[in-house]
């Protein structure tokens, strides 16, 4: 990989290109339906000859994800992601509602198989940020959550070539009501110019120091939509890394939309009758 920062202009046009660029990340084209196969791994890290490494061998979970698009721009998500192995987590499910109406906050739901009950996704309250992860993996509830662009002010500072890409790079700092729910206090992405995607991520504590470090690969093009096939997300804290990779994917087939509800978490039988269903996409 190469680097070459361009000279930082920072003035008010440029933030506002910034809050553009940014617009057409999310506005990007990632199908109306996916139905997916995802291997999630996570271990501790050591560097090893200037390549970070598993010092362990890594946990890892196989998950099928199902997700569908809702709204006049299809800008509401529904998602459920449910754990098939191993065998001793297999059931253990997770579902959440993505909003893109201003001010309206993502529902999590985690089903905890073992246990039968379903727990609620929340913060201890209105002015502390979500804890706890996401399977146990180095992302978090946050981390999972849609982007809304009100909640960020945006800067342009410059432009790199990252992956033999060029890139823009967009600073994003939560404003007031956002930063009081999140753990970070700003993020800086490098945006594929050409394709509007980032591809790295990285994202500051709430002390300001650098918290986590987010890659976007192995970017695969399916029905003409642009998926990052693998996403890998590096804790500075805890020296952790977890990959999440798609196994298999589909894009825009039906998915019902009873499937996206809490009864897919209680409901041993309805899950994986329909699961069948959904895998057969395959």
């Amino acid at each position: 990989m190469i680097f070459i920062l361009s000279v930082l202009f920072i003035s008010d046009g440029l933030t506002g290109e910034a809050r553009q660029i940014v617009q057409s990340v999310l506005d990007r084209d990632d199908g109306t339906t996916e139905i997916g196969r995802v291997r999630l791994s996570t271990c501790g890290v050591v560097k090893k000859d200037k390549t970070i490494v598993c010092k362990s061998n890594p946990r890892v979970k196989i998950m099928d994800m199902v997700r569908k698009d809702y709204g006049p721009r299809e800008k509401d998500h529904k998602t459920v992601t449910i754990i098939i192995e191993p065998a001793g987590e297999k059931g253990i499910s997770f579902l959440q509602y993505d909003y893109e109406q201003k001010g309206k906050e993502t529902d999590q739901w985690l089903y905890l198989s073992a246990l039968g009950k379903v727990k609620r996704i929340v913060s201890g309250n209105e002015q502390e940020p979500k804890t706890g992860s996401f399977f146990g993996s180095e992302l978090s509830y946050e981390d999972m959550e849609k982007r809304h662009i009100d909640d960020y002010t945006y800067r342009l500072l410059g432009e790199e070539t990252y992956a033999n890409r060029a890139c823009y790079v967009i600073e994003s700092v939560p404003v007031k009501e956002r930063a009081i729910k999140s753990n970070y206090s700003k993020a800086l992405d490098w945006v594929d110019k050409d394709r509007n995607l980032i591809l790295k991520s990285i994202l500051y504590n709430r002390q300001g120091k650098k918290f986590k470090r987010f890659y976007f690969g192995k970017i695969t093009k399916i029905n003409n939509i642009l998926v990052p096939m693998q996403i890998m997300v590096l804790n500075l804290e805890t020296h952790r890394r977890t990959v999440m990779s798609y196994e298999k994917i589909a894009l825009n087939l039906p998915v019902d939309d009873d499937f996206l509800t809490v009864r897919t978490l209680i409901d041993g039988a309805f899950r994986e009758s329909n699961l069948k269903k959904y895998q057969a996409a395959y």
